[in-house]
Parts: structure tokens; C-alpha cells; sequence
């Protein structure tokens, strides 16, 4: 999945859990931890993508004194990043989910298939419900909500790396100069727009959030 996919998913999944084991969690937090397994795409100088942060082995080591000291309240978090590998890394391509082990899981889709564009749109959509359902606090204003940064600033980054490709600076030009929108839709193109409008739809969100918090310092500040 593309980071949208892993933020919205990590969600869904982690605030099911906390209503199961009666637990809070920071939405934001878990929307991050949901997208920390790719950072060894920055990394790729020194290790290689889908292993170590991609192994449920890592993350089992890692979580162990979080375990310890939070106990059940952990789990949701521990989940948000495992669904990363488990959910979305498992639908496209393969992955070494136990690194150092060698074990790789995938079913083979793209990231442009419909499989995943879809499991990614549901997850987008799951996600906006339960945020009015149990955390308006994102849409309300709070201080904690300046907190969506750590979201929205991958988030962006994601964004920029889409816009910067050969393929969608292309699939632009073919938007303005054709203007095929049936045939954008039946093909990849259409892919690629659902992504965009993913992108743009959780952006807005969390940048609506943001601002809420940036008014609530504002006006404790005075």
C-alpha cells in the first residue's frame, strides 16, 4: 500500500482494538506508527527495503518494553505497525516478514491494482466514519491536534514523491492535452487519481485538525 493506505488502516485497526481492551490511543500516534516501516525507503543507502523494519520479528523485540511498562495499552500501537506488514505489504508484491528468517508472503498485486486501490479506499472510508464516531477531538479545537504534524509531514513527503514521478507527470499531460476522462478511468490513470484524491482527502483532515490546534494555543496563549 502507499503510505495513506498504511496510515488510515493502522487506524481503523488500532481504535477496534482499544474499544475491545478499553484502552485510549492517540489517533496520530497510531497514523504515524501505521507508516514508520518504510522509512528504510530513505534508508536504502544502508539497508534494503521490506527487510529489517518490514519483519514482525523486529517489531516484537522492539515492543517488548512497551509490553513491560504499558501492558495492554501497547497493543493497539504494536498492531498499527504490524498491519503495515500483515495488511498492505502482503497485498503488494512480497515481503520478508520475518527478517532475518527468510520468509516472504505476498499475494503480487501492484500498487495501481484494483485490489489494493480499493482496500486502500475502504480503509479511507472506515476511517473517516470512526473519526466522527469516536475522535471528533481531530476536527474540534484542541492543542493536542497541532500532534497531526507527525502525520501530514510524511504524508506530504508521500505526495511530493508521487508528483515528482515520470508516470504522473505524464498522466497529467495526458489529462490536459487529451482529455480521455473515459479512458483515464477504465486504466491506471484511474489509479492513480483515486490516490491523488486519497491523498488530498486526508491532507485536508489533518490539516483542518492542525489549524484547530493552532487556534487553541492561540487562545490560551492569550
Amino acid at each position: 500500500m502507499l503510505l495513506v493506505g498504511h496510515a488510515v488502516w493502522a487506524y481503523v485497526i488500532a481504535r477496534s482494538l482499544s474499544s475491545v481492551l478499553n484502552v485510549r490511543i492517540n489517533p496520530y500516534l497510531v497514523m504515524l506508527l501505521g507508516m514508520v516501516p518504510d522509512v528504510d525507503i530513505l534508508l536504502q543507502e544502508y539497508i534494503r527495503h521490506r527487510s529489517i523494519t518490514h519483519s514482525i520479528i523486529f517489531w516484537s523485540i522492539a515492543f517488548i518494553p512497551f509490553f513491560i511498562v504499558y501492558r495492554k495499552r501497547s497493543i493497539p500501537y504494536f498492531t498499527a505497525v504490524v498491519q503495515h506488514i500483515m495488511l498492505g505489504d502482503v497485498i503488494v508484491a512480497s515481503t520478508n516478514i520475518l527478517w532475518p528468517l527468510r520468509y516472504d508472503v505476498g499475494m503480487g498485486y501492484s500498487l495501481l491494482s484494483p485490489f489494493n486501490i480499493i482496500m486502500e479506499s475502504i480503509g479511507m472510508g472506515i476511517a473517516v466514519l470512526l473519526i466522527l464516531r469516536y475522535d471528533r477531538i481531530i476536527i474540534a479545537r484542541n492543542v493536542n491536534n497541532t500532534q497531526g504534524l507527525i502525520v501530514i509531514i510524511p504524508l506530504l513527503g508521500s505526495m511530493l514523491y508521487l508528483f515528482a514521478s515520470d508516470d504522473l507527470l505524464l498522466f497529467l499531460d495526458h489529462i490536459i492535452g487529451i482529455g480521455n476522462f473515459k479512458g483515464i478511468i477504465r486504466g491506471d490513470d484511474g489509479a492513480v487519481i483515486v490516490v491523488i484524491m486519497m491523498h488530498v482527502s486526508l491532507t485536508i483532515l489533518l490539516s483542518v485538525s492542525i489549524m484547530q490546534g493552532m487556534r487553541a494555543l492561540l487562545a490560551r496563549a492569550h
